[in-house]
């Protein structure tokens, strides 16, 4: 994973005690001259930050166990200036369901939560059939503050550090059955890595036939074909396509593999660590 020049502000999402600032715990282990780290409330915030130049690096989930690439392929895609990903850290989520200190699991009856929610499905269903599940409307210190404001029966799903800074007691822990998010740093400015096992290319729409060269030259100089995703250009049958490659092979050139390719670019060439 390569490294920034010199200290730069990166933005991700809620606080500290967020899934999105545990990710940005292991990027700021792994990039030294990384940060300080601001969050912000909304994720239309944080692509405004990093767009406009105003930060130099957002973090952001691109996929997990349970969602795929569509929501970032549609930012990265649409964004003006381009955007970069210049690195991916795996994380597991590790959800906790935490309440009020003193309550129990069968009292709740409200379940509050962000994204992480779609990965607590099964567990939700099973151990509360009877709570209302809620996607909150702020950012997690919010939801943390109702949780304890409530008399007992409503629930947030956080982290472990989330309930230590905020208060809140660990009423169930790992009920996302070992869901992993993928997480991607993204800037204006492309950083290759000397070693990338992760290519991404942002696919035009104006050249319909340049998704089929892109899959043919990756099969020919040994890149596989990791994930994929459209998005629309504003007109019928129109695409631009976000392309996630596997390499296996240190020696290759990321540039080099896209060369005379017409409506492929290359805006990532990283290592994916765990």
């Amino acid at each position: 994973m390569s490294t920034p020049p010199r200290s730069q502000v990166v933005v991700t999402l809620g606080g500290p005690g967020t899934f999105a600032g545990q990710a940005t715990r292991a990027f700021l282990a792994r990039m030294p001259g990384l940060g300080p780290v601001e969050y912000l409330s909304t994720m239309d915030e944080i692509w405004a930050a990093v767009s406009a130049g105003a930060v130099d690096s957002a973090v952001l989930t691109s996929e997990t166990t349970s969602t795929g690439l569509e929501e970032i392929a549609r930012h990265l895609l649409g964004a003006e200036p381009g955007l970069y990903v210049n690195g991916e850290v795996l994380v597991p989520y590790h959800c906790m369901l935490l309440g009020r200190p003193g309550t129990s699991l069968d009292r709740i009856r409200l379940v509050l939560g962000h994204g992480s929610l779609v990965h607590c499905r099964g567990f939700l269903a099973e151990r509360l059939p009877r709570a209302t599940v809620r996607m909150h409307e702020a950012n997690s210190l919010a939801a943390a503050a109702e949780v304890l404001a409530g008399d007992g029966d409503i629930a947030v799903v956080g982290t472990l550090l989330s309930a230590e800074t905020n208060g809140l007691a660990v009423l169930a822990r790992d009920i996302d059955r070992g869901s992993v998010g993928a997480w991607w740093i993204m800037s204006r400015e492309l950083r290759v890595s000397p070693r990338p096992d992760v290519l991404v290319v942002a696919v035009s729409s104006a050249d319909q036939g340049a998704l089929g060269d892109l899959l043919d030259r990756a099969r020919r100089v040994g890149l596989t074909l990791r994930g994929l995703a459209a998005a629309g250009a504003g007109s019928l049958f129109r695409y631009g396509y976000l392309v996630v490659l596997s390499n296996q092979n240190p020696s290759i050139s990321p540039r080099g593999a896209l060369a005379g390719l017409t409506g492929s670019r290359l805006i990532g060439a990283f290592e994916s660590l765990s």
